[in-house]
Formats: C-alpha cells, sequence, structure tokens
C-alpha cells in the first residue's frame, strides 16, 4: 500500500477541523490494527489475521493523518525494545490466555491511576493490548474484542488529551527522548501495572 493509498492518509488536502473523541478512536484503531498485524508477522506467529479481518467492514478510520508510517515507526520503535526486557516478558506471560475485559481494564486503569497522561502510557496500553492479542491468537473474535476495549479506553480516557496535543502525529515529538530514559519509563510502569494485575488475580 502506498502512503497515498493508505486510510489515514487520502484527503490530506481537506481544510484541518476540530478533531472529535470519534475521530482519535477510530484513527487510533487503524495505528493498533497495524501494529497487532506488524508485530505478529514480525514474531512468525501462524495463523496471523490479515489486517482486514481485524476490523468490522464500513468501520471509519477517521480524518486524514499525514504522518502515518513515522507514527507506526514511533510505536514498532518502543515495541522492540519492550520485547527485549526479560523481566518484563515472563510477567506478561503470567496473564491468562482467557484474561477479561476486567483484566484489561484494571491493567489500563492503574496505568493511569495517578491521573496523570502521556504517550509513553498510551504506547503501554497499545503493547499491552497487543499483548493479549497473541495469547488470543487462535482466537479472532476476541481479537477483535482486545482491539475494541483499547479503543473504547482510548476514546472514554485519553481522548481529550490527544487532541489538545495536536492529534496521533504528535507522538513523533516524545521519541525525541533519549531512547534509554524511554525504555525505563516504560519498562518501569508496565511491570508495576502488571504486577498489580497479578497480585489480585491470585490473592
Amino acid at each position: 500500500m502506498s502512503v497515498t493509498d493508505h486510510p489515514l492518509a487520502m484527503g490530506r488536502r481537506r481544510s484541518k477541523r476540530q478533531m472529535s473523541y470519534d475521530d482519535i478512536g477510530n484513527q487510533g484503531r487503524v495505528l493498533l490494527n497495524e501494529f497487532i498485524s506488524d508485530r505478529m508477522k514480525n514474531e512468525g506467529l501462524q495463523s496471523v489475521p490479515a489486517i482486514e479481518e481485524l476490523t468490522e467492514p464500513g468501520t471509519p478510520s477517521g480524518p486524514p493523518l499525514g504522518a502515518i508510517h513515522e507514527v507506526g515507526r514511533a510505536l514498532r520503535c518502543i515495541a522492540d525494545e519492550l520485547d527485549q526486557d526479560q523481566k518484563l516478558q515472563r510477567m506478561i506471560n503470567q496473564v491468562s490466555p482467557d484474561a477479561t475485559h476486567d483484566t484489561f481494564l484494571r491493567v489500563a486503569n492503574e496505568i493511569f491511576s495517578d491521573g496523570v497522561i502521556s504517550w509513553g502510557r498510551i504506547v503501554t496500553l497499545f503493547y499491552f493490548g497487543y499483548k493479549m492479542t497473541v495469547k488470543a491468537i487462535d482466537k479472532l473474535p476476541l481479537i477483535k474484542a482486545i482491539i475494541n476495549w483499547v479503543i473504547n479506553f482510548i476514546v472514554d480516557k485519553v481522548a481529550p488529551w490527544i487532541i489538545d496535543k495536536g492529534g496521533w502525529e504528535a507522538i513523533r515529538e516524545y521519541f525525541g527522548t533519549p531512547k534509554g530514559q524511554v525504555i525505563a519509563i516504560f519498562t518501569t510502569g508496565f511491570l508495576v501495572c502488571v504486577g498489580i494485575y497479578l497480585y489480585h488475580s491470585t490473592g
């Protein structure tokens, strides 16, 4: 797919308008679907669903996002680093393959429990959602449900913040932070969140 054919890159010449929460959610869905599909293929997983299967026909993609590929690269970059953290991966492996919506919400709410929103935390949410879909690789309806959980949480909890920052494209500025500092922030926060989930689920 060429840059100009991408669903978020089409129609860039339209005049800008105020983004709505649904716009942020629809754009986020395209980003998340591509993030999930790309990482599953790179991990060499079997029976990876086609990206078209991850979304119901007719689902809107949102207004054009000119930097779609740059945003996607930023997401992939941080996920590559998180994949290398063995402590983090061991903890994620303890999350049940049949984890429920309550499981997702518990971790998602912990990520933002202090009321602070950042691009780092939003990418952490994407990453956790992705790891949940990997555990459900042979259950397409559950994969779609997990994607909906992530997007609904974004629309309900963080869309105003993303709009205030200027939309998804603003994530590129965040990744000017030195890589080591970013990884430390992500890993520490994510370990705490998953650790809290595991504590409650086994207590």
